[in-house]
């Protein structure tokens, strides 16, 4: 495995830190300054990890406008004080921006994570995990 330079490990870290900031924010029922927190370490955390002119490319690509826009406008509102609605219109555009990434991600967990494919394949979460899979698309 190859190792991993520090603005990498940093990166991980702040995107793991925002995840827990994000789902803090969320069992809060939606409380603010966690969710501003979580986006703040998340965009960072993205940066470092990428790269600062591979994150901002990745982010205006012409075929990612609707997830872009959607995920920033939400930040805006969560900022600006409407956290419930911020919240919903960010997470649409997490979807729109990550979605192809999700099977992926779920393969990956399942395999490099202890016990992550015996609880995935569990009731609730294999439903979910499957129509994740399931919206695959090929590139035609």
């Amino acid at each position: 495995m190859a190792m991993l330079d520090d603005n990498k490990k940093i990166g991980i870290g702040l995107c793991g830190i925002g995840l827990i900031c994000m789902t803090l924010g969320v069992c809060l029922l939606c409380e603010r300054t966690f969710l501003a927190l979580g986006n703040v370490s998340f965009l960072l955390g993205l940066g470092l990890l990428l790269g600062p002119s591979k994150a901002v490319r990745f982010f205006v690509r012409k075929e990612k406008w609707k997830g872009s826009s959607a995920y920033f406008l939400g930040i805006g509102l969560i900022i600006w004080g409407w956290s419930v609605v911020g919240f919903i219109l960010e997470m649409y555009g997490v979807w729109k921006l990550f979605a192809a990434f999700l099977p992926n991600v779920i393969t990956s967990v399942k395999m490099a994570v202890p016990g992550a494919s015996t609880v995935l394949n569990m009731w609730p979460l294999s439903l979910m995990c499957s129509y994740v899979n399931d919206q695959r698309r090929l590139p035609m």
